[in-house]
């Protein structure tokens, strides 16, 4: 996976344990591009670039996708409640449509 952005995962929530739901929140630093801006020096559009979707994985059964189109704004940020089992990794993998990836995990150590 390329690298043309950075992301990051945590949870929220400070306490919690076995049989909790807590809340998840990803962020995506994109800078998102519709295709309609303009280059200022040349005039000419600047190109798509945007994320395309997020894929959340735990202990690497994936549990939702979320897909993002053009019109998503910039750094988009996502919160999403997932409930606690035990000790697990929360897996987010992160593309845009220029084929750029990138992973985060999250070790998940309940009390």
């Amino acid at each position: 996976m390329g690298k043309k952005f950075r992301a990051g995962a945590k949870i929220l929530d400070k306490n919690y344990k076995v049989g909790d739901v807590v809340k998840v929140q990803t962020i995506i630093i994109h800078r998102m591009n519709t295709g309609f801006a303009k280059d200022k020096s040349t005039g000419k559009r600047l190109s798509q670039f945007y994320v395309t979707n997020e894929t959340i994985y735990y202990n690497d059964k994936r549990i939702c996708d979320f897909e993002f189109g053009v019109s998503a704004s910039h750094n988009p940020k996502l919160k999403f409640p997932v409930k606690i089992t035990g000790p697990v990794t929360i897996k987010v993998v992160f593309e845009d449509n220029r084929g750029n990836g990138q992973e985060k995990r999250i070790k998940v150590y309940p009390k």
